[in-house]
């Protein structure tokens, strides 16, 4: 049985944000440093899970970070698949973090059918 998540993102200020046939897009030529990965797999305490296709996946048991790199290497955007109150502390550690002055916190919100 699957559980049920938030899907929440890490990009560059600024990004253009599209909602495309293959899911959200992110428009920018800025990138996200390797401090921001390194400070999200310390402080939330994740454990690298998988490569593939130039992103890098790491777990813990509330969610599920990807790192998608450009093929420079350099990273695009960080994506997660959040359980229960997960979004809350991502969230609360965004705006008491070295992350809100580097990056944006980009939350969907779903529309009502």
């Amino acid at each position: 049985m699957k559980r049920k998540y938030k899907v929440v993102f890490i990009i560059p200020i600024g990004a253009n944000k599209i909602l495309g046939e293959d899911g959200w897009e992110f428009e920018t030529p800025n990138r996200l440093s390797a401090e921001i990965k390194e400070f999200l797999v310390d402080t939330l305490k994740l454990e690298y899970s998988e490569s593939y296709l130039g992103i890098d996946v790491y777990v813990n048991e509330n969610m599920k970070m990807s790192v998608i790199c450009d093929d420079q290497s350099q990273i695009e955007s960080i994506s997660f698949q959040l359980y229960e109150m997960a979004t809350t502390t991502l969230s609360d550690m965004f705006q008491t973090g070295i992350l809100a002055n580097k990056s944006e916190l980009f939350i969907p919100h779903s529309e009502p059918a």
